[in-house]
């Protein structure tokens, strides 16, 4: 049986991952990418920042201390899992793995101070946050069941299009890490762009996420028609993609207005962890405790 205890710390954790991706977004959005102009330290002499560094120094050490703080959490919730690693192995797998990429994060990170914000290393940093996103919401509804599948799945073709909807979110996550390697914030004016055209590649990112949008609506659709569980899911995504979409159209319009920006960057976020929830929803899992694991689940 999971406690509540564990349930709120995967809640915090989920959010604890999309606020890196926000406040790595604000870092770039504000100039600060090279606020600390090191790594490990901020400095060469300084482990943290110093009062000439200014704004852009704390903004940019806030970000990396976020990246502790997220560390924290991980040890934590597994500290909360060890005495039932075995009845529930999948919650304390899921979590090592979480924070497992807290490392190699940091490392990335570093690895874009020392190359000045190179645009592709910068693209390489965020992919694991949207990786980790998409984790914890799957962490965090595992803590909801036994974590064991009963056999029963939605109706076809309902798990397909769930698949579908993940994979079109991987696509439009890509495109939207090359959109914002070609847009106008760079996270600091000593940093270059990819250059790729910034037009095009805009269209390139739109047009998965028309796609998205269909394949919620048909499964929507469906899902309602046959009074499947995942109408709840499908709806909150299919609400996120709405938001998601106006903010896109109306910053790319106005000239990708800094406020806007950052609350897309938001919607990134829930937009990756409903998608999972949606596939997620789609495959049935044991709520009752006493599920015995030792028994075969039919696929």
């Amino acid at each position: 049986m999971v406690t509540k205890k564990i349930r709120v710390a995967a809640w915090v954790m989920l959010i604890a991952q999309a606020g890196i991706i926000f406040s790595g977004g604000i870092v770039r959005l504000t100039g600060s990418g090279l606020g600390c102009t090191d790594w490990p330290k901020c400095t060469p002499d300084s482990l943290v920042t110093t009062p000439e560094m200014g704004i852009h120094g704390l903004i940019e050490f806030g970000n990396r201390t976020l990246a502790v703080v997220l560390a924290m959490i991980g040890v934590v919730i597994f500290l909360m899992l060890w005495k039932s690693r075995k009845q529930r192995p999948d919650l304390f797998w899921l979590n090592l793995g979480l924070l497992a990429i807290v490392p190699v994060q940091a490392i990335v990170g570093g690895i874009t101070v020392w190359t000045k914000l190179n645009p592709w290393v910068v693209a390489g940093h965020f992919v694991p946050s949207a990786i980790a996103v998409g984790v914890a919401a799957y962490f965090v509804r595992r803590t909801y069941d036994t974590g064991i599948r009963t056999g029963e799945k939605a109706p076809s073709p309902l798990p397909a299009l769930g698949w579908t909807i993940l994979v079109l979110t991987a696509i439009v996550v890509f495109f939207g890490v090359l959109t914002t390697g070609a847009g106008p914030h760079s996270g600091s004016t000593m940093s270059t762009r990819n250059g790729l055209d910034n037009v095009w590649i805009t269209r390139a990112h739109a047009f998965p996420v028309w796609l998205m949008v269909i394949a919620t609506i048909v499964a929507l659709y469906i899902a309602v028609k046959r009074h499947s569980v995942m109408v709840k899911p499908l709806i909150v995504l299919l609400i996120i993609e709405l938001a998601q979409g106006l903010i896109g159209y109306v910053q790319y319009f106005t000239g990708v207005p800094i406020v806007l920006v950052a609350l897309h960057m938001i919607g990134l976020s829930a937009t990756i962890a409903a998608s999972v929830a949606v596939l997620d929803s789609a495959y049935s899992r044991s709520t009752h405790a006493h599920t015995d694991r030792s028994q075969p689940v039919v696929h």
